[in-house]
């Protein structure tokens, strides 16, 4: 929220609320009823503006429709009366019919009428039309990625109001992202928008002290940054926090507090969280040590379609680890993070099939998992796939690699023939 000065205020005590009439008092004042939350005082000041032709009373009593503020929410007539704001080339308006025309409120979606709309409102010095220009090259999806189009449109933002944060986050993420990145030009940018509490911003800059990307790692600041985006239900941020009081990087390790930083991001149903929750009780770091209470959480984020859960939950029963062992059910959840494309789950398969463990003993998928293991990064100094080589006469090897070249992620497990 902009401040307002004071001269504003003066004018709100010494001049009376007139309905009619032009003026900037007018529509001041109902600025300062919709800011102070008296939305049935700001209708009727712009309404009375608007039916007057007075362009930015119908842009603002839009926007009330829009946000559905002391009305009920309706887009058709939010966007008549921001039609009628652009058909007198008011930014504010023009902005507001590309919004719709965007999104399909009111109006069938259409990207191109939408940016005709934007371009002109930008044209007319809205920031917002600016911004959202850079956002429809920059998120694709609607248009095709065009990173650099959307940051010379954020720059374009910027240029009119320095402290526009989403436009500075963007653009700042987008530095990062470039061939070539000016890392501390991107950090400023990402300042900007942190220094305004953006959440995404602050996780950004925490992400890229803990990760030092390009410039000097500082874990200290990274806690600092995330914490600050933790306090406003960051969940990746309260995840990352949590795993640097866990290790004690960039201060005191601290089980108790990562444990309930987990547990904040886990009640927002993330299943990264919801694993870490599983991992805290499976070890009893930071709360007591309860294998049936890590089996229940690892369960949630399984529910969630989390590959490392059910590498987890697999582990659990293969190990004897608090539950009652059972092969099968091993064998059944690694075979589904192995069909998500979870190497380390790969390589549990190839020792099932190898030893007959959950599954009939087959020597060419125990080769074939372990490739496949291998393809997906598993690092592994080559004895088990040499160890199953040798089990197998050249066209079993051969039908092997061929199940593993031929294997995706998303398809069922892999089948002998």
């Amino acid at each position: 929220m902009q401040t307002r000065n004071k001269g504003s205020l003066f004018a709100r005590i010494l001049r009376p609320f007139q309905t009619t009439g032009a003026g900037s008092i007018d529509i001041e004042s109902g600025m300062i009823a919709r800011e102070e939350g008296q939305y049935d005082r700001a209708h009727e000041i712009f309404g009375a503006l608007a039916k007057e032709g007075n362009a930015e009373a119908q842009c603002e009593l839009g926007r009330l429709y829009f946000d559905g503020l002391g009305v009920s929410q309706n887009f058709v007539t939010s966007l008549e009366w921001a039609r009628k704001a652009a058909d007198q080339n008011h930014a504010g308006g023009l902005n507001s019919v590309g919004v719709c025309y965007r999104n399909g409120l009111a109006v069938d979606a259409d990207l191109d009428v939408a940016m005709s709309y934007f371009v002109r409102a930008a044209e007319q010095g809205s920031v917002k039309a600016m911004f959202n220009l850079g956002n429809m090259h920059d998120l694709g999806g609607e248009l095709a990625h065009d990173p650099d189009q959307a940051l010379s449109w954020y720059e374009k933002c910027l240029k009119a109001d320095g402290s526009f944060a989403l436009a500075a986050y963007r653009a700042g993420v987008l530095v990062l992202q470039g061939s070539d990145p000016d890392r501390d030009r991107a950090v400023g940018l990402l300042q900007i928008a942190a220094d305004q509490s953006l959440a995404d911003a602050q996780y950004t800059l925490g992400l890229v002290y803990d990760e030092g990307m390009g410039i000097p790692v500082n874990h200290a600041k990274a806690r600092t940054y995330y914490l600050a985006a933790a306090n406003q239900d960051h969940p990746a941020a309260q995840i990352n926090l949590g795993n640097l009081y866990n290790e004690g990087i960039g201060g005191s390790k601290d089980h108790q507090k990562a444990t309930e930083w987990y547990h904040r991001a886990a009640e927002m149903e993330v299943p990264a969280a919801e694993i870490n929750m599983g991992k805290q009780y499976q070890m009893g770091w930071g709360v007591a040590k309860d294998m049936d209470e890590a089996l229940a959480w690892y369960q949630r984020a399984a529910n969630g379609g989390e590959p490392v859960a059910y590498l987890n939950i697999g582990l659990m029963y293969l190990n004897w680890d608090g539950i009652e062992q059972s092969d099968i059910d091993a064998a059944l959840w690694l075979s589904k993070a192995a069909e998500c494309g979870e190497p380390r789950a790969m390589r549990w398969m190839a020792t099932l099939y190898d030893e007959g463990r959950g599954v009939p003993l087959n020597s060419v998928l125990a080769l074939a998992y372990e490739q496949l293991a291998h393809d997906f990064g598993e690092a592994t100094d080559g004895a088990a796939w040499h160890e199953f080589r040798q089990k197998l006469n050249d066209a079993e090897a051969e039908k092997a690699l061929a199940l593993a070249a031929n294997w995706s992620v998303g398809m069922p497990g892999l089948r002998a023939g």
